[in-house]
Protein backbone atom coordinates (compact mmCIF):
# COMPACT_ATOMS: atom_id res chain seq x y z
CA UNK A 1 0.00 0.00 0.00
CA UNK A 2 1.42 3.22 -0.57
CA UNK A 3 2.45 5.98 1.95
CA UNK A 4 -0.26 8.08 1.37
CA UNK A 5 -2.91 5.78 1.38
CA UNK A 6 -1.43 3.84 4.39
CA UNK A 7 -1.69 7.46 6.54
CA UNK A 8 -5.32 7.94 4.98
CA UNK A 9 -6.08 4.17 5.93
CA UNK A 10 -4.34 4.83 9.96
CA UNK A 11 -6.63 8.43 10.17
CA UNK A 12 -9.78 6.26 8.97
CA UNK A 13 -8.94 4.14 12.07
CA UNK A 14 -8.57 6.94 14.20
CA UNK A 15 -12.10 8.12 13.46
CA UNK A 16 -13.86 4.94 12.77
CA UNK A 17 -11.92 4.03 16.80
CA UNK A 18 -13.00 7.37 18.44
CA UNK A 19 -16.61 7.50 16.85
CA UNK A 20 -16.62 3.59 18.36
CA UNK A 21 -15.75 4.74 22.00
CA UNK A 22 -17.83 7.89 21.86
CA UNK A 23 -21.23 5.47 20.86
CA UNK A 24 -19.93 3.07 23.78
CA UNK A 25 -19.57 5.67 26.29
CA UNK A 26 -22.79 7.52 25.15
CA UNK A 27 -24.89 4.06 25.82
CA UNK A 28 -23.19 3.63 29.26
CA UNK A 29 -23.94 7.33 30.27
CA UNK A 30 -27.92 6.37 29.13
CA UNK A 31 -28.01 3.54 30.82
CA UNK A 32 -25.89 4.37 34.04
CA UNK A 33 -29.14 3.77 35.86
CA UNK A 34 -28.66 0.12 35.46
CA UNK A 35 -24.76 0.03 34.81
CA UNK A 36 -24.44 1.66 38.26
CA UNK A 37 -26.11 -1.22 40.29
CA UNK A 38 -23.99 -4.01 38.19
CA UNK A 39 -20.76 -2.09 39.31
CA UNK A 40 -21.88 -1.77 42.98
CA UNK A 41 -22.75 -5.56 42.33
CA UNK A 42 -19.15 -6.70 41.73
CA UNK A 43 -17.79 -4.41 44.14
CA UNK A 44 -19.66 -6.66 46.75
CA UNK A 45 -19.06 -9.66 45.67
CA UNK A 46 -15.14 -8.74 45.65
CA UNK A 47 -15.50 -8.20 49.20
CA UNK A 48 -17.53 -10.94 49.96
CA UNK A 49 -15.77 -13.46 48.16
CA UNK A 50 -12.69 -13.97 50.30
CA UNK A 51 -14.91 -15.10 52.87
CA UNK A 52 -17.46 -17.34 50.87
CA UNK A 53 -14.07 -19.01 49.45
CA UNK A 54 -13.10 -19.70 52.57
CA UNK A 55 -15.82 -21.39 53.57
CA UNK A 56 -16.30 -23.35 50.57
CA UNK A 57 -12.69 -24.32 51.46
CA UNK A 58 -14.01 -26.13 54.76
CA UNK A 59 -16.53 -28.47 52.29
CA UNK A 60 -19.19 -26.58 53.54
CA UNK A 61 -22.13 -26.32 51.13
CA UNK A 62 -22.76 -23.66 48.59
CA UNK A 63 -26.04 -22.61 49.72
CA UNK A 64 -25.26 -22.46 53.70
CA UNK A 65 -22.30 -20.72 52.61
CA UNK A 66 -24.37 -18.35 50.86
CA UNK A 67 -26.87 -18.05 53.49
CA UNK A 68 -24.27 -16.68 55.98
CA UNK A 69 -22.48 -14.58 53.91
CA UNK A 70 -25.61 -13.00 52.28
CA UNK A 71 -26.99 -12.60 56.22
CA UNK A 72 -24.11 -11.13 57.73
CA UNK A 73 -23.27 -8.67 55.14
CA UNK A 74 -27.43 -7.40 55.21
CA UNK A 75 -27.14 -7.17 59.20
CA UNK A 76 -24.19 -4.97 59.01
CA UNK A 77 -25.77 -3.25 56.02
CA UNK A 78 -29.40 -2.62 58.01
CA UNK A 79 -27.35 -2.10 62.13
CA UNK A 80 -25.35 0.20 60.19
CA UNK A 81 -27.28 1.92 57.75
CA UNK A 82 -30.39 2.65 60.17
CA UNK A 83 -27.63 4.05 62.35
CA UNK A 84 -26.78 6.38 59.86
CA UNK A 85 -30.10 7.01 58.39
CA UNK A 86 -30.97 8.17 61.97
CA UNK A 87 -28.38 10.73 61.97
CA UNK A 88 -29.32 11.94 58.63
CA UNK A 89 -31.98 12.42 59.66
CA UNK A 90 -31.47 14.54 62.71
CA UNK A 91 -29.01 16.64 60.59
CA UNK A 92 -31.84 17.72 58.26
CA UNK A 93 -33.76 18.52 61.13
CA UNK A 94 -31.60 20.29 62.89
CA UNK A 95 -29.92 21.80 59.34
CA UNK A 96 -31.45 25.62 59.96
CA UNK A 97 -29.40 26.07 63.25
CA UNK A 98 -26.46 24.38 61.84
CA UNK A 99 -26.47 26.82 59.09
CA UNK A 100 -26.72 29.92 61.01
CA UNK A 101 -24.09 28.71 63.75
CA UNK A 102 -21.36 28.06 60.70
CA UNK A 103 -21.80 31.70 59.70
CA UNK A 104 -21.41 32.78 63.15
CA UNK A 105 -17.98 30.50 63.28
CA UNK A 106 -17.15 31.88 60.14
CA UNK A 107 -17.52 35.53 61.12
CA UNK A 108 -15.18 34.37 64.64
CA UNK A 109 -12.51 32.55 61.98
CA UNK A 110 -12.08 36.01 60.01
CA UNK A 111 -11.92 37.63 63.58
CA UNK A 112 -9.24 35.58 64.43
CA UNK A 113 -7.22 36.11 61.30
CA UNK A 114 -7.71 39.71 61.67
CA UNK A 115 -6.01 39.55 64.97
CA UNK A 116 -2.64 38.26 63.09
CA UNK A 117 -2.90 40.45 60.29
CA UNK A 118 -4.39 38.09 57.97
CA UNK A 119 -7.15 40.01 55.59
CA UNK A 120 -9.34 36.80 54.88
CA UNK A 121 -13.33 37.84 55.28
CA UNK A 122 -16.01 35.56 55.86
CA UNK A 123 -17.10 35.70 52.36
CA UNK A 124 -13.38 34.42 51.55
CA UNK A 125 -14.24 31.44 54.17
CA UNK A 126 -17.78 30.68 52.75
CA UNK A 127 -16.09 31.19 48.93
CA UNK A 128 -13.76 28.06 49.69
CA UNK A 129 -16.54 26.25 51.00
CA UNK A 130 -19.11 26.54 47.75
CA UNK A 131 -16.19 26.39 45.22
CA UNK A 132 -15.31 22.49 46.97
CA UNK A 133 -18.52 21.30 45.48
CA UNK A 134 -18.72 19.73 48.83
CA UNK A 135 -22.10 19.81 49.88
CA UNK A 136 -23.39 18.80 45.97
CA UNK A 137 -21.07 16.17 46.20
CA UNK A 138 -22.47 14.50 49.81
CA UNK A 139 -26.30 15.17 48.31
CA UNK A 140 -25.23 13.38 45.04
CA UNK A 141 -23.81 10.61 46.76
CA UNK A 142 -26.79 10.19 49.79
CA UNK A 143 -28.98 10.18 46.54
CA UNK A 144 -27.22 7.56 44.80
CA UNK A 145 -27.08 5.40 47.93
CA UNK A 146 -31.13 6.05 48.47
CA UNK A 147 -31.55 4.80 44.70
CA UNK A 148 -29.31 2.13 45.24
CA UNK A 149 -31.45 1.10 48.78
CA UNK A 150 -34.34 0.87 46.21
CA UNK A 151 -32.60 -1.94 44.22
CA UNK A 152 -31.46 -3.68 47.06
CA UNK A 153 -33.18 -6.63 46.10
CA UNK A 154 -31.44 -6.67 42.35
CA UNK A 155 -28.10 -5.77 43.60
CA UNK A 156 -28.62 -8.67 46.65
CA UNK A 157 -29.59 -11.43 44.51
CA UNK A 158 -26.95 -10.57 41.41
CA UNK A 159 -24.15 -10.51 44.35
CA UNK A 160 -25.67 -14.13 45.08
CA UNK A 161 -25.37 -15.16 41.42
CA UNK A 162 -21.91 -13.61 41.25
CA UNK A 163 -20.75 -15.74 43.60
CA UNK A 164 -22.57 -19.07 42.96
CA UNK A 165 -20.47 -18.68 39.55
CA UNK A 166 -17.19 -17.04 41.07
CA UNK A 167 -15.39 -20.67 40.56
CA UNK A 168 -16.36 -21.15 37.38
CA UNK A 169 -15.62 -17.73 35.90
CA UNK A 170 -11.95 -19.19 35.78
CA UNK A 171 -12.87 -21.87 33.09
CA UNK A 172 -14.73 -20.04 31.23
CA UNK A 173 -11.91 -17.64 30.59
CA UNK A 174 -9.95 -20.64 29.68
CA UNK A 175 -11.81 -21.98 26.99
CA UNK A 176 -12.13 -18.48 25.92
CA UNK A 177 -8.45 -17.69 25.12
CA UNK A 178 -8.26 -21.59 24.05
CA UNK A 179 -11.05 -20.66 21.07
CA UNK A 180 -9.41 -16.67 20.62
CA UNK A 181 -5.36 -18.26 21.55
CA UNK A 182 -5.12 -15.59 24.08
CA UNK A 183 -2.81 -15.33 27.16
CA UNK A 184 -4.74 -15.98 30.27
CA UNK A 185 -2.01 -15.23 32.32
CA UNK A 186 -2.35 -11.41 31.50
CA UNK A 187 -6.11 -11.70 32.13
CA UNK A 188 -5.54 -13.32 35.18
CA UNK A 189 -2.68 -10.86 36.46
CA UNK A 190 -5.10 -7.99 35.60
CA UNK A 191 -8.40 -9.30 37.46
CA UNK A 192 -5.67 -10.56 40.30
CA UNK A 193 -4.83 -6.91 40.43
CA UNK A 194 -7.85 -5.16 40.33
CA UNK A 195 -9.56 -7.34 43.23
CA UNK A 196 -6.65 -7.07 45.19
CA UNK A 197 -6.73 -3.11 44.89
CA UNK A 198 -10.21 -3.48 45.85
CA UNK A 199 -9.76 -5.65 48.55
CA UNK A 200 -7.03 -3.38 50.32
CA UNK A 201 -8.59 -0.13 49.87
CA UNK A 202 -11.46 -1.51 51.46
CA UNK A 203 -9.30 -2.79 54.71
CA UNK A 204 -7.28 0.37 54.54
CA UNK A 205 -10.63 2.74 53.67
CA UNK A 206 -12.29 1.10 57.00
CA UNK A 207 -9.49 1.51 58.90
CA UNK A 208 -9.24 5.02 58.39
CA UNK A 209 -12.90 5.75 59.12
CA UNK A 210 -12.33 3.55 62.35
CA UNK A 211 -9.56 6.09 63.47
CA UNK A 212 -11.52 8.80 62.42
CA UNK A 213 -14.41 7.69 64.05
CA UNK A 214 -12.36 7.29 67.23
CA UNK A 215 -11.20 11.11 67.05
CA UNK A 216 -14.84 12.23 66.66
CA UNK A 217 -15.31 10.36 69.44
CA UNK A 218 -12.73 11.90 72.17
CA UNK A 219 -13.83 15.33 71.04
CA UNK A 220 -17.43 15.07 71.28
CA UNK A 221 -18.10 15.87 68.02
CA UNK A 222 -21.90 15.43 66.43
CA UNK A 223 -22.87 12.99 63.60
CA UNK A 224 -19.70 11.10 64.37
CA UNK A 225 -20.76 8.31 62.98
CA UNK A 226 -22.26 10.03 59.80
CA UNK A 227 -18.35 11.86 59.71
CA UNK A 228 -16.82 8.29 59.71
CA UNK A 229 -19.32 6.78 56.72
CA UNK A 230 -18.10 10.04 54.41
CA UNK A 231 -14.42 9.00 55.47
CA UNK A 232 -14.62 5.37 54.38
CA UNK A 233 -16.72 6.00 50.89
CA UNK A 234 -14.36 9.24 50.01
CA UNK A 235 -10.58 7.43 50.91
CA UNK A 236 -11.90 5.08 47.44
CA UNK A 237 -11.89 8.71 45.57
CA UNK A 238 -8.62 9.50 44.37
CA UNK A 239 -6.61 12.57 44.98
CA UNK A 240 -9.13 14.97 46.75
CA UNK A 241 -11.02 12.23 48.87
CA UNK A 242 -9.49 12.48 52.14
CA UNK A 243 -9.35 15.88 51.97
CA UNK A 244 -13.15 16.29 51.32
CA UNK A 245 -14.11 13.69 54.06
CA UNK A 246 -12.65 15.96 56.26
CA UNK A 247 -13.82 19.40 55.89
CA UNK A 248 -17.57 18.75 57.17
CA UNK A 249 -15.98 16.78 60.85
CA UNK A 250 -13.91 20.09 61.16
CA UNK A 251 -16.76 22.33 60.17
CA UNK A 252 -18.71 20.87 63.10
CA UNK A 253 -16.04 20.61 65.43
CA UNK A 254 -15.83 24.24 64.94
CA UNK A 255 -19.55 25.40 65.48
CA UNK A 256 -19.88 22.91 68.64
CA UNK A 257 -16.34 23.66 70.72
CA UNK A 258 -14.89 26.57 68.78
CA UNK A 259 -11.72 26.76 66.22
CA UNK A 260 -8.92 25.43 68.58
CA UNK A 261 -11.05 21.71 68.63
CA UNK A 262 -11.65 22.43 65.14
CA UNK A 263 -7.81 22.53 64.55
CA UNK A 264 -6.72 19.30 67.05
CA UNK A 265 -9.82 17.52 64.70
CA UNK A 266 -7.97 18.64 61.67
CA UNK A 267 -4.79 17.60 62.67
CA UNK A 268 -5.78 14.23 63.90
CA UNK A 269 -7.69 13.40 60.54
CA UNK A 270 -3.97 14.41 59.09
CA UNK A 271 -1.92 12.14 61.24
CA UNK A 272 -4.10 9.23 60.00
CA UNK A 273 -4.14 10.33 56.55
CA UNK A 274 -0.58 10.26 56.68
CA UNK A 275 -0.27 6.85 58.66
CA UNK A 276 -2.75 4.60 56.37
CA UNK A 277 -2.66 6.59 52.91
CA UNK A 278 1.12 7.37 52.90
CA UNK A 279 2.42 4.62 55.22
CA UNK A 280 0.57 1.90 55.19
CA UNK A 281 -1.18 1.54 52.53
CA UNK A 282 1.51 1.68 49.65
CA UNK A 283 3.63 -0.53 52.01
CA UNK A 284 0.50 -3.42 51.34
CA UNK A 285 -0.10 -1.97 47.93
CA UNK A 286 3.07 -2.95 47.10
CA UNK A 287 4.13 -1.84 43.31
CA UNK A 288 2.35 1.19 41.78
CA UNK A 289 -1.26 0.60 39.56
CA UNK A 290 0.35 1.47 36.80
CA UNK A 291 -1.42 4.19 35.88
CA UNK A 292 0.08 7.81 36.11
CA UNK A 293 -0.94 10.80 38.46
CA UNK A 294 -2.66 12.56 36.08
CA UNK A 295 -4.58 9.79 35.11
CA UNK A 296 -5.78 8.61 38.00
CA UNK A 297 -7.41 12.57 38.64
CA UNK A 298 -8.94 12.83 35.37
CA UNK A 299 -10.08 9.12 35.34
CA UNK A 300 -11.74 10.19 39.15
CA UNK A 301 -13.56 13.55 37.32
CA UNK A 302 -14.34 11.53 34.29
CA UNK A 303 -15.93 8.70 35.40
CA UNK A 304 -17.74 10.48 37.96
CA UNK A 305 -19.64 12.59 35.00
CA UNK A 306 -20.08 8.95 34.00
CA UNK A 307 -21.82 7.63 37.03
CA UNK A 308 -22.23 9.89 39.35
CA UNK A 309 -20.18 9.60 42.85
CA UNK A 310 -20.15 5.66 42.85
CA UNK A 311 -17.74 6.04 39.44
CA UNK A 312 -15.41 8.29 41.47
CA UNK A 313 -15.36 5.46 44.14
CA UNK A 314 -14.57 3.02 41.60
CA UNK A 315 -12.33 5.17 39.02
CA UNK A 316 -8.69 3.41 39.66
CA UNK A 317 -10.60 -0.44 38.46
CA UNK A 318 -12.25 0.95 35.63
CA UNK A 319 -9.81 2.86 34.52
CA UNK A 320 -6.99 -0.06 34.97
CA UNK A 321 -9.92 -2.53 32.98
CA UNK A 322 -9.63 0.12 30.10
CA UNK A 323 -6.16 0.44 30.60
CA UNK A 324 -5.93 -3.05 29.92
CA UNK A 325 -8.89 -3.75 27.18
CA UNK A 326 -6.25 -1.06 24.94
CA UNK A 327 -3.11 -3.06 25.56
CA UNK A 328 -4.41 -5.90 23.96
CA UNK A 329 -4.80 -4.42 20.46
CA UNK A 330 -1.85 -2.96 18.41
CA UNK A 331 -4.40 -0.18 17.61
CA UNK A 332 -5.07 1.48 20.67
CA UNK A 333 -1.45 0.09 22.64
CA UNK A 334 -0.73 3.90 21.87
CA UNK A 335 -3.65 4.89 24.61
CA UNK A 336 -2.72 1.79 27.63
CA UNK A 337 0.79 3.77 26.95
CA UNK A 338 -0.59 7.31 27.62
CA UNK A 339 -2.50 6.14 30.88
CA UNK A 340 0.74 4.35 32.30
CA UNK A 341 2.98 5.60 34.63
CA UNK A 342 6.21 5.21 32.34
CA UNK A 343 8.67 8.12 33.24
CA UNK A 344 11.42 8.29 30.45
CA UNK A 345 14.63 6.49 30.71
CA UNK A 346 15.80 9.26 33.12
CA UNK A 347 12.61 8.31 35.67
CA UNK A 348 13.43 4.63 35.52
CA UNK A 349 17.06 5.66 36.72
CA UNK A 350 16.27 7.91 39.36
CA UNK A 351 13.56 5.59 40.86
CA UNK A 352 16.82 2.61 40.71
CA UNK A 353 18.81 5.43 42.77
CA UNK A 354 15.77 5.55 45.47
CA UNK A 355 15.19 1.91 45.72
CA UNK A 356 19.10 1.40 45.96
CA UNK A 357 19.49 3.89 48.91
CA UNK A 358 16.63 1.95 51.14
Amino acid sequence: MPKHDQNTWQINQLFVMLATMFTVLTVLKLASGIFVPFLVSIAITIILSPMFNYLERKHIPKAISLLFVSMLALTGVVVLGGYISQEVADFLRNLNTIQARVESWLDHLSGFAETYGMQITHDDFEEVLNRSNLTVLIHNLATQTKNQFSNIFLIFFTVAFMLMESNYFYNKLIKIMEKKEGNITEWMKIIDKIKDYFLIKVKTSLLTAVLALGVLWFYNIHYAVLWASLVFFFNFIPVIGSIMAAIPAIVMAGIDDGAITAGWVAVGYLAINLLVGSILEPRIMGKGLGLSALTIFLSMTFWGWMFGPAGMILSVPLTMGMQFLFDQYEETKWIAFMLSDYEGEEGKEDASEREASR
